[in-house]
């Protein structure tokens, strides 16, 4: 108990960050609402008050907001706390929250196994916006026992660049995919009205992985540091497995 109480004096250490904290709880009971509102939205409010304090310090090390951490730290089991992770953020989203970026930071721990790139993204929000990511764009991800596994190919995994790519960045990158389509006489005439990544594995026979990889590398040094440094950790983790 001491430790977990001393924690909670680390993230609310004063009178303005615990008065913040209470107006938002206030609003719940004082205007018109006193008494109706749930023990679940309670909790659930009260976990986002908790854990956007966290992000607010840590965010980019996700271990201080892991389903374990906080489970011994409140608690509580670590499937509720992934589940109040996902209401949370859909009642209460956290707006310094970018999954772009956060990507960025894990990909240098992505694997390269039996043809796939697989990453293990701890926090669940991640998980989910990656996984509609790629399914949006006609890709799909292999369901594993392991809920928090990503598992893509790498032409879909094309697909998910793109998209957490800016505007100059992924035109650089299409415009050199598509020069090297070509190059290998592969018909590119839905190139830009099909998603690439479905191309990519429509033609993946005639391409190969090696290639793939070749493509990618070629884009580093002509986009910005930010898609360059996902790009060069994926192709590195695939070249040396």
């Amino acid at each position: 108990m001491g430790a977990q109480a001393e924690y909670y004096g680390k993230l609310f250490p004063n009178e303005k960050v615990k008065a913040e904290a209470f107006d938002k709880i206030a609003r719940n009971y004082y205007i018109g609402n006193f008494g109706t509102m749930q023990k679940a939205e309670l909790d659930l409010l009260m976990f986002s008050l908790y854990i956007e304090r966290i992000l607010d310090a840590s965010e980019e090390n996700m271990s201080t907001y892991s389903d374990y951490t906080l489970a011994k730290l409140l608690g509580i089991t670590q499937s509720r706390v992934s589940s109040l992770k996902v209401k949370k953020e859909m009642k209460y989203p956290y707006n310094r929250f970018d999954w772009r970026k956060a990507f960025e930071r894990i990909s240098q721990n992505a694997r390269y196994e039996n043809g796939k790139i697989k990453l293990f993204v701890s926090d669940i929000n991640l998980f989910l916006e990656l996984k509609n990511a790629i399914e949006t764009n006609n890709g799909y991800i292999d369901v594993q026992l392991n809920s928090k596994l990503l598992c893509v190919s790498p032409e879909y995994f094309v697909d998910l660049l793109l998209i957490i790519s800016n505007d100059e960045d992924k035109k650089t990158i299409k415009k050199r995919l598509r020069a090297e389509l070509q190059a290998k006489n592969i018909d590119v005439e839905f190139f830009d009205t099909k998603p690439v990544g479905k191309l990519l594995k429509e033609n993946a026979a005639s391409i190969g992985t090696e290639v793939l990889l070749s493509m990618l590398e070629s884009c580093v040094p002509i986009v910005g540091p930010f898609i360059g440094n996902t790009i060069r950790n994926v192709v590195k983790v695939i070249k040396d497995n």
